[in-house]
């Protein structure tokens, strides 16, 4: 036990000394153009950033293998958070700063939340589930039935059918997502927040932006608090600068001195942001980031 104090604090000591900057990023609509890989150009950039001593936390709501695809281009270390935040490990070590997952004790309120609606929910079960998720077809609409396999489909993801919940074997998860309409979506997102405390941002669905996304996690499973546990835990006390494209990314500002919204985030974003980049389809980031370090 007292190695592992002795390590860790050797640990913090030595990553403080080697940067001095720390930049959080989201990853989709914001490094680059939703569902796509990061250009060569901004992979280019970031690395040259990461030479001249900056340090990168990456953080987004999609799964942890997602995040793992778009990222393993980049041939410097860094942190990455995935789920809003829910977990958080150094990269490419693997190794697990942060973990705020959600107990299937609340699987019978959301459920109760739901039955009522035209959608249903679906559990991620994160990297430790081997990024499968289970959901029950039937309590779904038609129509989202099969908005969902095209999805699915789109983004790779692994979905089990079951019948209930009852048949899932593990005890916790990082999240669950609804999908649907914006006013069902924004119906189940209050509902998750004000009866289980959960945090439960609202996101246009980057498959489709006609449809919306709810996200649920810990209630302490967010953007900006994983980005203030790494800062407090590595005892960094300088800038920290942070960019975003969509509302989960709000909490992220809250812990930046220089926030960075790209031109297409919604207009609650943006009105927190200190600079506007052009969108991710223009390579905006490098604009924005380069803004930012000059202040």
């Amino acid at each position: 036990m007292w190695l592992s104090f002795i390590e860790s604090v050797c640990y913090r000591k030595c990553m403080i000394k080697n940067f001095c900057s720390l930049i959080a990023l989201d990853i989709d609509g914001t490094l680059a153009v939703k569902m796509q890989n990061i250009p060569p150009t901004v992979i280019h950039y970031l690395t040259t950033l990461h030479q001249q001593g900056v340090m990168f936390v990456f953080v987004t709501g999609r799964t942890f293998e997602f995040g793992h695809q778009v990222l393993k281009e980049l041939p410097f270390s860094y942190y990455y958070a995935a789920h809003n935040g829910a977990i958080l490990l150094s990269m490419p070590d693997r190794r697990v700063i942060i973990k705020k997952y959600l107990d299937c004790s609340v699987l019978l309120s959301m459920e109760k939340i739901c039955e009522s609606t035209s959608t249903d929910f679906v559990i991620y079960t994160g990297l430790e589930g081997n990024n499968l998720c289970y959901y029950r077809p039937s309590h779904f609409s038609h129509n989202l039935r099969y908005y969902l396999e095209k999805r699915r489909q789109s983004f790779n993801e692994e979905w089990i059918a079951v019948e209930n919940f009852k048949e899932i074997s593990f005890k916790e998860f990082p999240s669950v997502k609804c999908f649907g309409e914006e006013e069902t979506a924004q119906y189940v997102a209050e509902r998750m927040e004000k009866n289980l405390e959960l945090h439960a941002p609202v996101i246009k669905d980057p498959f489709d932006e006609g449809n919306y996304v709810v996200q649920a996690t810990h209630s302490q499973a967010n953007k900006g608090y994983a980005l203030r546990q790494l800062i407090d835990q590595l005892g960094y006390e300088g800038v920290v600068i942070a960019a975003g494209d969509d509302l989960n990314d709000l909490s992220m500002f809250e812990q930046a001195h220089i926030k960075v919204a790209m031109a297409d985030a919604p207009l609650q974003l943006k009105a927190k942001a200190d600079i506007i980049a052009p969108p991710a389809s223009s390579l905006g980031i490098i604009k924005g980031l380069k803004e930012a370090l000059a202040q």
